[in-house]
């Protein structure tokens, strides 16, 4: 009797979970990709963002978090028309708080301003606070972390519009021996997205 790989079924569980809904642009704050050990350097992504379909997205940071600035783009088909949207921001960050109660967690919060061009224009306001620690072995270190945020959205185009999101924000940063670096996000509630990547091991942090 054929079997079906463990790898292959939660891949896909993981894709149907996160089929993007109907829109005309895409978001790109979520996932938020933001942790207090996010690092410094490139990062690149497959992608499923909020309103669009497969896509890609990059990521650059001049030095690692919780504080500082980050750029980010993206590309992605626009979900139910077929159309290429793109999307672009800018977010900065800083610690909230350091070693809670004597733990390892910490505490961050997050803001910032991007806009998402498709049939549609979203420009979007996202402020967000986040929790994680990091721990680990002589092989690997892993940063998991959580959280939510908050978007204002003007949407222009046919019906102009004003909303408010909530997101919810998960992740997790596990660096190798070798020195790369995979990174994960996810985004739950309004704006459901999904991103698996690689920090390339040229940037410091």
């Amino acid at each position: 009797m054929p079997r079906t790989s463990l790898p292959t079924f939660a891949l896909a569980a993981v894709l149907a979970a996160f089929a993007a809904p109907s829109s005309a642009q895409i978001a790109w704050d979520s996932p938020a990709l933001i942790g207090p050990a996010v690092p410094a350097g490139f990062s690149i992504f497959l992608l499923n963002p909020a309103g669009g379909d497969l896509g890609a997205l990059g990521t650059l940071r001049h030095s690692a978090g919780p504080v500082g600035l980050g750029y980010r783009a993206a590309v992605a088909d626009e979900a139910g028309t077929g159309d290429i949207a793109v999307s672009g921001g800018i977010d900065v960050s800083g610690m909230l708080a350091r070693g809670v109660e004597g733990s390892e967690v910490d505490v961050m919060w997050w803001a910032g301003g991007g806009v998402g061009f498709g049939a549609e224009t979203l420009i979007t306001a996202p402020l967000g606070v986040i929790v994680g620690w990091s721990g680990g072995s002589e092989d690997i270190v892993f940063s998991p972390y959580g959280g939510g945020h908050v978007v204002l959205d003007f949407v222009t185009g046919p019906g102009d519009s004003v909303r408010f999101d909530g997101v919810i924000d998960l992740g997790v940063d596990l660096v190798l021996r070798s020195g790369w670096m995979i990174r994960a996000g996810a985004s739950l509630g309004d704006r459901e997205a999904l991103a698996l990547g690689i920090r390339l091991p040229t940037g410091g942090g």
